[in-house]
């Protein structure tokens, strides 16, 4: 339905300055609503006309004349920026309101009531915050997420952006069908859009431009979570393959030295000589602080790590033990350590922090609560979540159980009757209940 839009400039005639001049006022109407503004410029009350809404030149002297004609040129330009920003607000974002418009007549900075502003605005702080307390791999999926809907809403409503008060279920619903089947994604990949989604929203709600959240009751579609981990052939495979370049021997190492501490990409990346700390037993250990989560992390080194510290010294730059290549470069090498091993699984690198918390720590009887240490979880059920139980876990607790168990209990000997077991086709089975004085003693 078309808006009903008017523009009026009219004059409080009973509002006289001192110099004789009357403040020139705009009003906006639409729909209904109106919102006034003053224009800036001033009138005599009889140099004005109120049924055109603009100076009447009535013969005066050239220069009052002048000032008059500078008088109108300016509420015509004030006119045209209003009918400017109307048609921008419907035909770019199909929505429009008399304080849009007023906002775009007086210069005035537009009001976040949009989803794109809200976006951006939101992006340009996060920036800013990126390397303090905020990663850049977050803030890329931030502009991804933005660049995402800026495509989806060209798609679906033919509009480069869409006012907060016109989000309602119908639009995330649409938007996940969007990226489900015009961009291909999968499940996992396109909840990280959908959750920054409902991220701005709330902000939105959050600063009051909302005064609801429209997803409230939106649930997002969980995919069964598949915490791979190598198992110890396929880790062995890894470890004793015959690798024939630098970069294949390199990325396998960093990946090994992940396996057998724990740490994931961020931390590795980070890890420098101030975070080796040898114990008065001589032992060395890694304190460093989780990325993610700010936990602590102490996690002894074994020899294998040790061996890799050796073999990678002075390779990192600014007292970093190693030099980390970004997610993407790790996880094309690592598909092809994959093909070379003949690995029946997607190797990623994040596959070593669950290795390490399985095969490496769970499988060797390490106390899950000390895993979570060692791994900087703040809540032992995000461990339990790593510390998939495997086969060969569960062979060796039931032959502690066994051995436990063995001879620890007995049954009594009730000189029960083999046929007794055949109750279907052994009628008499109740005469051989009897008590000691020869009644019976119930049916059971």
């Amino acid at each position: 339905m078309r808006s009903t839009f008017k523009l009026l400039f009219y004059i409080n005639r009973q509002k006289i300055k001192k110099n004789g001049k009357c403040s020139i006022m705009g009003r906006i109407t639409l729909d209904g609503k109106v919102c006034q503004y003053s224009t800036g410029e001033e009138v005599l009350p009889e140099c004005w006309d109120a049924s055109k809404g603009r100076a009447v030149i009535l013969g005066q002297c050239p220069e009052i004349n002048r000032e008059l004609k500078e008088i109108n040129l300016k509420l015509e330009e004030f006119e045209e920026k209003a009918r400017l920003a109307y048609k921008k607000s419907v035909d770019g974002i199909g929505y429009v309101s008399a304080e849009l418009i007023k906002n775009a007549v007086t210069g005035k900075a537009q009001p976040k009531n949009t989803l794109l502003t809200l976006f951006d605005e939101h992006n340009m702080e996060y920036e800013k915050r990126v390397g303090i307390d905020r990663t850049r791999h977050t803030y890329i999926r931030y502009l991804t997420t933005r660049r995402h809907l800026y495509d989806f809403l060209q798609y679906k409503y033919g509009v480069e952006d869409i006012a907060l008060r016109a989000i309602d279920m119908q639009f995330i619903e649409n938007f996940h069908f969007y990226l489900s089947t015009i961009l291909r994604l999968k499940t996992i990949s396109l909840n990280d859009y959908l959750i920054l989604l409902c991220k701005i929203v709330r902000l939105a709600v959050k600063q009051k431009i909302l005064g609801r959240y429209p997803f409230a009751g939106y649930k997002l579609e969980i995919p069964p979570k598949q915490h791979r981990h190598l198992t110890g052939e396929q880790l062995s495979k890894v470890m004793s393959a015959e690798l024939n370049t630098y970069r294949l021997c390199h990325t396998r190492d960093l990946f090994v030295f992940s396996t057998f501490t724990g740490l994931g990409r961020a931390e590795m990346a980070e890890l420098s000589e101030k975070h080796i700390i040898t114990a008065d037993d001589g032992s060395k250990w890694i304190y460093i602080n989780r990325m993610k989560t700010k936990a602590e992390c102490r996690i002894k080194l074994l020899d294998i790590p040790l061996k890799i510290m050796e073999k990678y010294k002075g390779e990192g730059k600014d007292g970093k033990l190693f030099f980390v290549p970004g997610t993407s470069s790790l996880c094309r090498t690592l598909k092809m350590i994959e093909k070379i091993c003949g690995l029946d699984c997607h190797l990623t690198y994040y596959m070593a922090r669950h290795t390490y918390a399985t095969e490496i720590c769970l499988s060797n009887g390490v106390p899950i609560e000390t895993i979570s240490k060692m791994m900087g979880h703040s809540k032992i059920r995000t461990t339990q979540i790593y510390a998939e139980i495997t086969n060969q876990k569960v062979r060796k607790d039931f032959c502690k159980l066994s051995e436990y168990t063995k001879g620890k209990y007995a049954l009594p000997e009730d000189n029960m009757p083999s046929r007794v077991y055949q109750c279907g086709r052994y009628s008499g089975w109740k005469s051989n209940i009897t008590s000691k004085d020869g009644t019976m003693e119930g049916e059971i």
